[in-house]
């Protein structure tokens, strides 16, 4: 009777059991293919600048400086050959090695989400693509722009070659048609009516990005990050919008320009042409996670008249909801393309610094420029 018994309730709590264990199992096989890369990934965040490097870079007296206390940190291979003796050339090998770091993280990362990775390569498109019309404006030979390209985009180095030796934007835009930004081909009048590269350049961060919520809102691998992608357009959205309303222009001015998608810059939309002002207009965000930051920078606003605060506020939103989703997703793609995000931080403040202190700004100054993580 005892056996019986203890038989009974043996089944029964491996019965009760089962579940947890098809969780346990199911949730092991998620995780164990990311621990290598995770752990590496913990590794290189310990690596990144600290607050008092940043300051460091802030206080020194030149660009040489700059350069100099760069060969203590992750950057010292990289410069390797390199003469670093103005804000373009540490620009140059900052934004490689951002790319190179790139590619090292996409290699370490399991098969079954290297899609995820070839698809982000991407925004390296975009880059070589802004590069290089500006390039073609100017007038600079096709050797020049190629030299200011990097070789980790989808696009065909050949063609981007072709590109480069074109006699002038409306040689070049033709030659996109075939592409994923094939939509800037018709793009010509729009183009001379600005005389700017305004337009282009809206046009492939709008492309770039709807083709991303596409993906995110498709489910896979990338559904973890639609905070954090929503954050993104959120943030270009708004910025084009209160840009608008300080110029005093109409919705349907910027109504090509804004990305579809996200959530928190809709209402601005909706509204923009009933407010009147910026401050205005920053006050539809109420119920957002940009209400607050946006609102206690509009007092630098309405002192200085420059956005500058209002978008830094911005990015610094966006960082936050990227590390927010790294915290909670701590195994899988998230906190990698959140340490990517962290690095892309770095690199925009020490760039930043840079440009400021060729400019001779003082350390006050540049102090604003720095994006806190």
């Amino acid at each position: 009777m005892d056996s019986n018994f203890l038989l009974v309730l043996l089944l029964l709590v491996l019965g009760l059991s089962l579940p947890l264990l098809i969780f346990l199992m199911r949730t092991l096989g998620t995780i164990l293919p990311y621990l290598y890369a995770t752990a590496r990934i913990r590794a290189k965040e310990a690596r990144l600048l600290k607050p008092e490097a940043l300051e460091e870079l802030v206080n020194t007296g030149s660009v040489a400086e700059i350069a100099s206390l760069l060969e203590n940190t992750e950057y010292a291979l990289a410069m390797q050959g390199l003469v670093l003796e103005n804000a373009e050339s540490i620009e140059q090998l900052l934004e490689r090695q951002s790319a190179d770091m790139f590619s090292e993280v996409a290699s370490m990362m399991p098969d079954k989400v290297q899609a995820v990775f070839a698809f982000l390569r991407q925004q390296w498109d975009v880059r070589n693509l802004k590069a290089l019309v500006r390039g073609v404006r100017a007038g600079l030979s096709a050797e020049r722009i190629m030299a200011s390209l990097l070789p980790y985009g989808t696009l065909d180095p050949e063609f981007l070659k072709k590109m480069a030796e074109a006699a002038g934007i409306e040689d070049v835009l033709p030659l996109l048609e075939p592409t994923p930004y094939g939509e800037l081909a018709q793009m010509l009048p729009a183009y001379e009516q600005a005389a700017s590269l305004v337009p282009l350049e809206c046009a492939l961060d709008r492309v770039l990005l709807e083709s991303m919520w596409r993906q995110v809102e498709a489910g896979g691998p990338l559904q973890v990050l639609q905070p954090s992608f929503a954050g993104r357009i959120d943030a270009l959205n708004i910025k084009i919008l209160m840009r608008a309303k300080r110029d005093h222009l109409l919705l349907s001015d910027v109504e090509p320009y804004l990305v579809a998608g996200g959530a928190a810059s809709q209402p601005l939309a909706r509204a923009f042409d009933e407010v009147d002002d910026v401050s205005a207009l920053a006050s539809e965000l109420e119920g957002t996670l940009y209400y607050k930051p946006v609102m206690d920078a509009l007092a630098d606003y309405d002192r200085a008249g420059s956005l500058f605060a209002l978008e830094k506020a911005l990015d610094e939103t966006v960082l936050a909801i990227g590390r927010d989703t790294a915290v909670k997703q701590p195994y899988g793609i998230a906190p990698v393309l959140g340490f990517l995000a962290r690095k892309d931080v770095e690199v925009r403040n020490i760039r930043a610094i840079a440009r400021a202190k060729e400019a001779g700004l003082a350390p006050e100054c540049i102090h604003e420029l720095v994006l806190n993580v």
